[in-house]
């Protein structure tokens, strides 16, 4: 393992052992409970997905106008792709606010049955179903001040994915910079081809779910720890490392060494 790659990892990675670590501060510091855990999560879930959407949506609206706006488009249908752009991009907004939201408030009602918060309805979020205003608002007040310092370590984690869609739309070049960066990093015999590479705005379109399907597991895991009575920080700190620690990274250095 060369110099230059132990500190290219260091680089990339040295957010994310802060996200890891204030994290568990943060659990560690006020005493969380599973409860307190599990709902943190959602938290995050619902909050850094949506943002990870907007993003995604607003990246592919500028990519469309930057396209539009080419010196050998007809003018003439400008303003009908323009028009177009935008009422995609409110379409998606409506769509993902309307399903990513009814995901959300439908797991709500899951867990208020097993892990109930003091104030909060008894059917959890279930009111707000088909009504994303009403989740947002139920959201903020319930939740944001006893977990929203959560976010805090949660964005540092999720920051390649929250505004990289409109970061690479503004600026197209660096989207290639950072790939032959990438594959210079990487030994020839474990650089992938450019081309088999996920689109960004398909990459920040699936992330949100996955996050969802990923806190579904973790609070399944919650919930089998809590009810054997396994609950202690040990516990916590595991659930912690696979929601923030940068596993894919460490594979990629270690895949690197093993090739070099």
């Amino acid at each position: 393992m060369t110099t230059a790659a132990t500190g290219a990892f260091l680089k990339r990675t040295s957010p994310d052992f802060v996200a890891f670590l204030a994290g568990l501060g943060i659990a560690y510091g006020m005493q969380w409970q599973t409860t307190d855990l599990v709902w943190s999560l959602w938290l995050c879930s619902l909050v850094l997905g949506y943002l990870t959407l907007l993003s995604a949506i607003l990246g592919g609206a500028l990519v469309g106008i930057r396209g539009a706006s080419q010196p050998g488009v007809n003018r003439a249908v400008l303003l009908p792709l323009l028009l177009a752009i935008g009422g995609g991009g409110l379409f998606f907004l409506a769509f993902f606010s309307f399903h990513f939201g009814a995901f959300h408030a439908g797991h709500s009602v899951f867990l208020s049955s097993f892990f109930p918060i003091d104030g909060m309805p008894a059917d959890g979020f279930g009111d707000a179903f088909m009504n994303p205003l009403l989740l947002w608002a139920l959201t903020f007040e319930h939740l944001m001040v006893p977990y929203g310092i959560f976010l805090l370590p949660a964005v540092l984690a999720e920051r390649r994915y929250l505004l990289k869609p409109i970061l690479k739309a503004i600026r197209p070049e660096q989207e290639v910079e950072d790939r032959e960066l990438a594959d210079r990093e990487l030994p020839e015999t474990v650089q992938k081809p450019t081309k088999k590479r996920k689109s960004q705005m398909g990459d920040a379109m699936s992330r949100p779910y996955m996050n969802v399907v990923r806190m579904h597991l973790l609070i399944f895991f919650f919930a089998f720890c809590h009810f054997l009575a396994l609950e202690s920080f040990i516990v916590y700190a595991v659930v912690y490392s696979v929601y923030f620690f940068p596993w894919r990274e460490l594979k990629r250095l270690k895949d690197g060494a093993s090739t070099a």
